[in-house]
């Protein structure tokens, strides 16, 4: 009987810990998925001394036995995360609570354990950290005098590696005739432009395309889907700086659409993007999530940038008087668009340097190239990229 009220203590004590790590984007949040929920929290960091580190180890060993779990990978993982030279940030009192979690889900426990410890180890390899010895404006982007986790020297590096990769995807497209389409939305200032800028930089100006639009035509309001799909060319990976998820999103926030277009759109842009995969294209959807005081504290220094200052426009202060309602029906889009073969990715952008490497470790993940290097690209952090489910 003791056992039994044991029991329903810690499921009811795992149950409030699920609901208090429900929202893991800083700007406002859909769950993601099992393990995107349980490794989204635990690099926040709690100020750990390395014998504090060291007690939950031994103590997450411990839970392990207890449960029956007696396996060499699994020992040798939790010392490798114990070990690494970038497990500063990394909560293990957290991860501690997090393993009872781990042993309630469904399936083999000895495997979800396994997966839980090796995502964790995937995400600290090559895990920025300041260095006290590097001069401050290594980490500051000079448009908007960002300061970011990642120093310009490392950032540089590790987008080098990645735009290798992107350019042995580009050559694999030409030749198969397929297409990566990637939207990117977003609200303004989460960094659509200058991530892309940075996909682009060393590809091939003729197999890739970035699409922008202005204000659509009549014809083009009467053709929504068409006005996008014109610009899908085979062999090409093809950029949207904002989509046609304008009709989702911007549109009805701002009174450009009226309620049937709003309502028409959203009846039939899952059937659009199937249709678009079924050809045989790749589709990506990208939304670059920042908080409210990144948002404001970007439209500042856009406005007195001397490169930067034409981003700056009337809407842009509606966007932050406007936040809730972009907020409404951006959570619609992702709950009603979302799917298996569509996804909505979500970045967090309020770094944009991380921002941008991890997205390009995204795409880079989705699309089996030719001549890939799996070990170069590495994995998405799984507390900036979260998948929509």
């Amino acid at each position: 009987m003791v056992k039994q009220i044991d029991i329903l203590k810690e499921i009811s004590n795992i149950y409030k810990h699920m609901k208090s790590i429900k929202h893991i984007i800083k700007e406002e949040v859909i769950t993601e998925g099992f393990f995107k929920d349980l490794l989204a929290r635990i690099f926040q960091g709690n100020d750990e001394t390395t014998e504090e580190k060291v007690k939950h180890s031994n103590d997450i060993a411990i839970i392990l036995r207890r449960n029956g779990i007696d396996n060499e990978s699994v020992d040798s993982l939790l010392e490798d995360i114990l070990n690494s030279e970038n497990n500063e940030e990394l909560d293990f009192e957290l991860m501690k609570r997090n393993i009872n979690n781990v042993l309630l889900k469904k399936g083999d426990k000895t495997r979800n354990v396994i997966k839980y410890f090796t995502k964790i180890l995937n995400s600290l390899e090559g895990r920025p950290h300041y260095d006290e010895d590097l001069d401050d404006e290594e980490y500051y982007e000079p448009e908007e005098k960002e300061k970011s986790l990642i120093p310009k020297k490392q950032f540089n590096k590790e987008k080098t590696i990645l735009q290798i990769e992107l350019l042995k995807m580009q050559e694999w497209l030409r030749t198969t005739k397929k297409s990566v389409i990637i939207v990117f939305e977003g609200r303004d200032t989460a960094g659509k432009g200058s991530t892309i800028k940075k996909f682009t930089e060393h590809l091939n100006p003729k197999f890739y395309k970035v699409v922008t639009k202005d204000v659509p035509t009549k014809e083009e309001r009467q053709d929504w889907f068409g006005r996008y799909e014109r610009d899908i060319e085979p062999g090409k990976i093809i950029f949207f700086d904002r989509s046609w998820y304008n009709r989702g999103i911007v549109e009805p926030v701002m009174g450009y659409s009226s309620y049937d277009e709003y309502q028409s759109f959203m009846a039939q842009v899952k059937t659009f993007e199937h249709d678009l995969i079924t050809k045989g294209n790749y589709l990506i959807k990208f939304w670059l999530s920042v908080t409210k005081e990144t948002q404001s504290n970007r439209f500042k220094a856009r406005q007195t940038s001397p490169l930067a200052y034409w981003k700056y426009s009337p809407n842009d202060a509606k966007a932050q008087e406007k936040w809730d309602a972009y907020t409404k029906y951006k959570n619609r889009v992702f709950k009603l668009t979302s799917t298996p073969e569509a996804p909505w990715i979500v970045v967090d952008s309020n770094d944009k340097r991380i921002s941008s490497l991890n997205s390009m470790r995204y795409v880079l993940n989705q699309v089996p190239y030719e001549g890939k290097n799996e070990s170069s690209i590495g994995e998405p952090y799984p507390e900036v990229v979260t998948r929509i489910r």
